[in-house]
C-alpha cells in the first residue's frame, strides 16, 4: 500500500507558482490575460489532492480521522497569516481611503476573519468584474472563505 508523504513536491510548488502567476498577471490587467479564476482553480484542486492524502493516510494509520485534530491543524496554519493580513489592510483603510469607505471595508474584514467573504459579497450583491469590486480590499479573501466552507464537509 502506497504511504502518503508530507515531503517537499517540486512539482506541486510549480503549479503553485504558476497559479500565482495568473492571478497576479489577471489582476494587473497584463497581457490581456483573463484567467486568475484558473489560478484560484488550481489552488482549489492542489489543495484538495494534498488534503485527501492527508486524511486518508491518518485513516489507515489510525482507522479515523480525528475532525478536532484537523480542524486545530488548519486554525493554526491559516488563522496567524490571515489575521496579520486582515489587521494590517484595515490599518491602511483606515489610513488612506476615506471615511465613506471604511464600514464596508470593515464589514468586507469582519466577514473574511470567519471565512464567510463569499457570502458577504454575493448578498452585498458585488459584481465581482465591476468597477465597485475594485474598491473593496477584501474582495481577494472569496476564495479562501469557499476553500474553508468546503473543508467543513470533505473529511
Amino acid at each position: 500500500m502506497r504511504r502518503y508523504s508530507s515531503a517537499f513536491r517540486p512539482d506541486i510548488e510549480g503549479l503553485r507558482a504558476l497559479a500565482i502567476l495568473f492571478v497576479v498577471l489577471a489582476h494587473a490587467d497584463l497581457l490581456g490575460l483573463t484567467g486568475g479564476f484558473t489560478g484560484v482553480d488550481v489552488f482549489f484542486v492542489l489543495s484538495g489532492y494534498l488534503i485527501t492524502g492527508q486524511l486518508i493516510q491518518e485513516q489507515r494509520d489510525t482507522g479515523r480521522i480525528d475532525l478536532l485534530r484537523f480542524y486545530a491543524r488548519r486554525m493554526r496554519r491559516l488563522l496567524p497569516a490571515a489575521l496579520l493580513v486582515l489587521l494590517a489592510t484595515l490599518m491602511l483603510v483606515w489610513q488612506f481611503l476615506p471615511p465613506s469607505m471604511w464600514r464596508e471595508q470593515a464589514l468586507a474584514a469582519a466577514a473574511a476573519t470567519v471565512w464567510m467573504s463569499n457570502l458577504h459579497f454575493t448578498f452585498a450583491q458585488f459584481d465581482y468584474f465591476g468597477g465597485a469590486a475594485k474598491e473593496n480590499l477584501f474582495l481577494h479573501t472569496w476564495s479562501l472563505s469557499v476553500e474553508e466552507q468546503f473543508y467543513l464537509f470533505w473529511p
